[in-house]
């Protein structure tokens, strides 16, 4: 409640304590959506060697491995960073739409394992891998269990990493972005009544407060392709992955890179942003339908289930609102016993508020957010900031993720995790 009452009556960011006021902060992009277009080149930078980063598979839940078309894929892939001495781990979550093998996650598992980190980037639960694998209700979605099947991946993931790696972790800590940041926040909470892992820190970048406004947002943007129409929609795109792939010989750490970045990106409408932008957050989400219909085939897909190709892509028309109502909801329902409950019910309890009260006064939970994050919502990124006071960092610029590479957040989140003395 006293979340929902700050919601009210709070009306100014300058009274907060811990906020970055703008005139201090020299993020340069105050487009959100621009800001946010900046992560399209986040990688590996390259200064990693290749050689260091495995692919590690995990044991994945029984039943998995042998279903039709998705024979031995049943193993939790994951992408490790080692170090070849004692060193603290840090696990990284990302969000929607991101993968262990490029991205965000290996941008910032590149940047901590050259400070000397054993890391080990986790699979986001919206993927089909932690769907078929780990999602013992076979689609996930449903945050408070995604945790739970998180949880259960990360014990397993140390087990593997000490006898088949001979991995030697100081410390363990997770950081987590977007989506995987709200995930992060739920493990937060189990780990504090279970203790089965001990995680030393968690950094939480972005969360979204309110998952049915960032639900409903993606959804608008994904429809604008109805607006732009094929050819254009496809002109968008291409005209983005164009961009994106002239710097793929560029360093990461350079802020002039990101400033012509920029400048080229500067050059779409708005609503062409917001249309990529949701692209980027789907662009794996038919293929997690389709391993959510193998496991249970819910008659949702209409096409044969031996034509994957057809499947896939009547896979792409499902809105994550159709994806949550007509798939999501009622594997919930029979997971939790509970076939009253309606979607409504299932978001709220996954959201950030459910858990403020667990989150305040946890003095390992930091979370570091955007006042102009679009997926978020500035009323609730103010109230979140009121209830949980110095644990949030509140940026004025970046939009969603669009600050991770800018030099002071990079420095703020290594000396957060960066051991002491």
């Amino acid at each position: 409640m006293r979340f929902h009452f700050a919601l009210t009556i709070l009306t100014t960011l300058s009274l907060l304590t811990n906020s970055v006021e703008a005139a201090d902060y020299e993020y340069p992009y105050h487009d959100p959506y621009l800001a946010t277009a900046t992560t399209a080149i986040l990688s590996d930078d390259g200064a990693t060697e290749r050689t260091k980063s495995t692919i590690v598979r995990v044991p994945g839940l029984p039943g998995r491995n042998n279903l039709p078309s998705l024979e031995g894929r049943g193993d939790v892939s994951l992408a490790l960073y080692r170090q070849n001495h004692p060193a603290p781990l840090l696990f990284i979550l990302a969000g929607l739409g991101s993968s262990p093998y490029f991205g965000v996650a290996p941008y910032l598992a590149s940047l901590f394992y050259q400070e000397g980190f054993h890391v080990v980037i986790l699979p986001s639960p919206m993927s089909w891998n932690f769907a078929l694998s780990a999602s013992r209700s076979g689609a996930p979605g449903y945050v408070p269990e995604d945790a739970r099947d998180l949880y259960d991946v990360m014990q397993r993931t140390l087990t593997t990493l000490r006898d088949r790696y001979d991995v030697n972790a100081t410390a363990i800590n997770l950081m987590a972005a977007s989506l995987g940041a709200l995930e992060g926040a739920y493990l937060s909470v189990i780990d504090a009544d279970e203790g089965k892992i001990g995680i030393a820190k968690y950094l939480l970048v972005n969360p979204p407060v309110d998952l049915a406004y960032a639900i409903k947002k993606i959804d608008e943007w994904n429809a604008l392709a109805g607006k732009f129409g094929r050819e254009k929609s496809q002109q968008i795109i291409a005209k983005a992955l164009g961009i994106v792939d002239s710097f793929s010989e560029e360093r990461r750490d350079d802020p002039a890179v990101f400033d012509r970045l920029a400048k080229k990106f500067a050059g779409f409408m708005t609503e062409e942003l917001q249309f990529l932008i949701a692209e980027n957050l789907q662009s794996q989400f038919s293929e997690l339908i389709y391993v959510t219909q193998v496991i249970h085939d819910q008659k949702v897909l209409t096409a044969p289930k031996d034509d994957m190709r057809k499947r896939l892509e009547e896979a792409k028309n499902f809105t994550f609102s159709d994806y949550n109502q007509k798939i999501g909801l009622p594997l919930w329902q029979k997971q939790l016993g509970d076939l009253q409950a309606d979607l409504g019910t299932f978001i709220q309890r996954g959201s950030l508020a459910h858990i403020v009260d667990r989150l305040r006064g946890n003095a390992k939970v930091h979370i570091l957010h955007n006042a102009d994050d679009f997926l978020a919502g500035r009323k609730s990124i103010e109230a979140l900031k009121e209830a949980l006071g110095d644990q949030v960092t509140l940026y004025p610029y970046g939009g969603h993720l669009g600050n991770l590479w800018y030099p002071e957040n990079k420095e703020y989140a290594l000396r957060y995790f960066k051991p002491r003395p």
